[in-house]
């Protein structure tokens, strides 16, 4: 129970109150509260800027050429209306670049689950160790890119024309790195397609003992693997080669969308990574969850009084003009309904 004493320490508590006494200090601590400032009716919040808004109030009053008072006090509402909805119109654009930004980001990897209990499970890689992870899969994927164009032009150029040219190891490699994969999906494989650069394979070409690097990779040393590989099939070897010619431009375009897709997720980590304060705080301006009805509701709210403010605005002018000023068309109307109980 509360007892005159009681009441009467609170009184004499509440006069030893620390709360600011200025009206400068009053104003500051009036946006305490203040997290996003969407719903704010105060023209300029701590995020904006005082000048775009004193040239924004001064061109919408100047466009709106207000006489008197009462014009001059519309049109300065019509302003800050305007500059709410402007705000709103900031906000969205900060949400989708926001989302937008997330997309590009890659999810970090979910931790291993350790195989013996005993041990702690690992913990979730961070964003650093992500980017390093990504840039060496960029630089593996950019080096294979690199070893499988030159074997793409190889099929665009007739091997027939030199037999005797020498290519590169990198490009002898691919082109028969993928005869020998076409090979193991044959169907009626009777034994296992021997792995290029294995010492059963270079025998087959007359290499025993030979190393695949030292081996001096001419065209028609490629087109002789490129049989060998054929008869693991059955096929033709003019049909054998154009599917391996295929495997090898989808492989260049694969590996060209990976390169690209890599590039992006770095780079979007490079920004998570060096804007992270700026990020966070900005989220921690943009509302939550569960805001986007609400908002929709306000927006259609302001664009309610603008445009009643802008009509009232025009029915001044014009009585002020002499024109004959007809009654509003629609009107506000209370209705209160009575129930039995009432």
């Amino acid at each position: 129970m509360t007892t005159l004493a009681k009441i009467e320490a609170n009184q004499r508590n509440g006069q030893l109150s620390t709360g600011p006494r200025t009206l400068e200090g009053k104003t500051a601590v009036a946006r305490n509260a203040t997290k996003h400032g969407i719903f704010a009716a105060l023209p300029v919040l701590p995020c904006e800027n005082a000048d775009e808004w004193e040239a924004h109030r001064a061109g919408v009053v100047a466009s709106l050429s207000p006489v008197g008072l009462l014009e001059v006090n519309l049109a300065e509402r019509a302003a800050l209306l305007l500059w709410r909805l402007q705000r709103l119109a900031r906000y969205e654009a900060e949400m989708i670049a926001c989302a937008m930004e997330d997309a590009e980001v890659p999810p970090l990897p979910p931790p291993k689950n350790p195989v013996p209990q005993l041990f702690p499970a690992p913990q979730q890689k961070t964003r650093e160790e992500q980017l390093w992870d990504i840039r060496e899969d960029l630089r593996a994927a950019r080096q294979e890119l690199a070893e499988v164009i030159p074997a793409q032009d190889f099929f665009a150029t007739e091997p027939k024309a030199n037999t005797d040219a020498v290519v590169a190891f990198e490009v002898a490699e691919s082109i028969l790195e993928a005869a020998c994969g076409r090979a193991e999906v044959a169907e009626n494989l009777r034994a296992d397609p021997p792995a290029f650069g294995s010492k059963p394979f270079l025998k087959k070409l007359g290499f025993s003992g030979a190393d695949a690097r030292t081996v001096a990779w001419t065209s028609d040393l490629i087109q002789r693997g490129l049989t060998v590989y054929a008869r693991f099939t059955g096929e033709v070897i003019e049909r054998f080669t154009e599917g391996v010619r295929v495997d090898v431009e989808q492989r260049a375009e694969e590996l060209t969308r990976k390169v690209w897709r890599l590039e992006r997720e770095a780079a979007a980590v490079v920004r998570l990574l060096d804007g992270r304060t700026a990020r966070k705080q900005a989220a921690q301006m943009l509302p939550g969850d569960g805001c986007d009805e609400r908002i929709a509701k306000y927006e259609r709210h302001l664009h309610s009084l603008l445009t009643s403010t802008l009509h009232e605005l025009e029915r001044l002018q014009a009585r002020r003009e002499g024109e004959a000023v007809p009654p509003p068309v629609v009107a506000d109307v209370n209705v209160t309904v009575l129930t039995e109980t009432d």
